[in-house]
């Protein structure tokens, strides 16, 4: 029967975790999670890594991790970042938090030069680039709620922009109209100086394809511009 509640120790490693997690934005590793609870934490045995595992798949203690958002294994996602460099830049990927990158980094006692330096690394700039990937890959919300506060404000781009992902308007259809109607006057302009009936219906059945393979090419154009832009 599962049971219901974390014993003492275990809530006490909870609390450990989410305080670690809050100053450097990463949980804390294997080895120091065993060290607190083995130095402060009042337990029968000593806990060991097996003991620790069994801790973290536990279904009581994941459920404590996640409505705290935190990942436990955050610290093992790449064996070759130190747990400096993964609170670096779990705080600079942070948009919430609204400090500047040089504050988020003098907080952490990082400096702007380590940052940088650690950028030239391989293994860094790729754990860097893969998170930053995955946060645009996710970020379609985000986008629609900046169109929505910008509908809401009453930005004529973003209204402009919603009625064109609705397909309430297409700048496409003015455009082609326009290809007709100054078709239409360069027609009216030839009439003045053609009179032979026969040139004029020849001229006539070219301008119209004409306008009708521009209205082609911006109804083409049209749909592509507004599926990159849903993307």
């Amino acid at each position: 029967m599962s049971r219901e509640y974390l014993e003492d120790w275990e809530r006490e490693v909870v609390s450990f975790i989410e305080r670690y997690h809050a100053v450097g934005g990463v949980a804390p590793g294997d080895s120091e999670i065993l060290d607190y609870v083995n130095d402060f934490c009042d337990v029968e045995e000593e806990l060991t890594e097996d003991g620790l595992e069994a801790l973290k798949n536990d279904f009581l203690f994941q459920e404590s991790m996640r409505v705290r958002g935190i990942i436990i294994n955050e610290g093992s996602v790449n064996k070759n970042l130190t747990p400096r460099q993964m609170a670096a830049v779990a705080a600079m990927l942070n948009l919430i938090d609204k400090r500047s990158d040089e504050k988020k980094l003098r907080d952490l006692g990082i400096h702007t030069e380590e940052w940088a330096t650690w950028m030239l690394n391989d293994k860094f700039a790729a754990y860097v680039n893969g998170r930053t990937e995955k946060m645009i890959m996710n970020s379609t919300g985000e986008a629609h709620m900046g169109l929505l506060k910008g509908v809401r404000a009453g930005n004529l781009q973003a209204v402009r922009l919603h009625y064109e992902l609705t397909g309430r308007y297409n700048p496409d259809q003015d455009a082609a109209l326009n290809v007709r109607v100054i078709l239409g006057r360069v027609l009216e302009v030839i009439q003045k100086h053609v009179k032979d009936p026969n040139v004029l219906n020849s001229l006539g059945a070219d301008l119209m394809q004409v306008g009708i393979e521009a209205s082609s090419q911006q109804t083409q154009v049209g749909p592509k511009v507004i599926k990159q832009l849903e993307v």
